[in-house]
């Protein structure tokens, strides 16, 4: 069963908390009710930069090395599903990103309300400097994926009888064989809604026999946050949840892909390999 949905209360209830927190910090240092609001406000935008900068570097670096989703057809054997990007699409959206950019340096070249938005960070204020260092670094991070993605045209998703491997955004632990996969499970975990809001959504996680085996693959950084991310997705969903696969990523073809999936893992299981 999956705690996915309380857990969404209690990040509710722990985002209330910090900004509390914050204000209660501003109060005791004697400011008033506007500084100490903007306090509560850097306290939670500091910790949500520190997340996004973590993310930034793990994601950087994966992408930089490779990525781990290279293919040997010894190790795979004969391929059932293969599924690729659409290369249009990736290239659309690298034209969106740079469109994007240059629409920024020309709000800021031209237009007086540009140059009153973006002033305090050429100005070197703190907080508009990290909050805009930040934009800029997910732009990149998402332009080389982009760029990478469309280069390399490598599988997001194959299946095969001796195993499988699901890379979405191109990361991924490498191939995984169906022998060190101990079970799969439709559930819920804690996702960001469109409105930035935490949601339950479902997944399809995958509980590994040994989840190190594939960890190791990853760079320190990215290794670290999968862990944890390994744990908290396992507390909320109930049981291991080492991958977790996406069913939006597969639309209409999502209950045939599942079901090759348990079919596969359950032959794999009774031959004992």
């Amino acid at each position: 069963m999956s705690n996915a949905r309380t857990w969404v209360k209690w990040i509710q209830y722990g985002t209330l908390g910090l900004f509390l927190a914050g204000l209660g910090l501003g109060y005791a240092r004697g400011d008033g009710l506007l500084t100490a609001l903007a306090t509560a406000e850097a306290l939670m935008l500091g910790i949500a930069l520190a997340a996004v900068a973590a993310v930034l570097v793990g994601l950087g670096w994966s992408l930089l090395g490779g990525n781990g989703n290279r293919l040997d057809d010894r190790v795979t054997g004969r391929v059932e599903v293969k599924l690729t990007g659409a290369r249009l699409a990736t290239g659309l959206a690298i034209l969106a990103l740079l469109l994007l950019a240059a629409i920024v340096v020309g709000w800021y070249l031209w237009a007086d309300t540009g140059r009153e938005a973006l002033g305090p960070v050429l100005e070197w204020d703190p907080g508009a400097l990290a909050l805009g260092g930040a934009f800029i670094a997910i732009w990149a991070v998402v332009l080389l994926a982009m760029i990478l993605r469309l280069v390399r045209n490598a599988p997001w998703f194959v299946l095969t009888e001796r195993g499988f491997l699901y890379a979405p955004g191109d990361v991924a632990p490498g191939f995984v064989r169906w022998e060190h996969v101990v079970e799969l499970r439709e559930t819920e975990i804690v996702a960001t809604g469109r409105n930035g809001r935490a949601k339950a959504a479902p997944v399809l996680a995958v509980g590994l026999r040994d989840p190190e085996r594939y960890f190791v693959r990853y760079n320190p950084v990215l290794r670290a946050l999968v862990r944890l991310g390994s744990k908290l997705h396992a507390q909320q969903s109930g049981g291991g949840a080492d991958i977790l696969i996406d069913p939006t990523h597969f639309g209409a073809g999502y209950p045939e892909i599942l079901a090759r999936m348990r079919a596969l893992h359950a032959l794999a299981a009774g031959r004992g390999d």
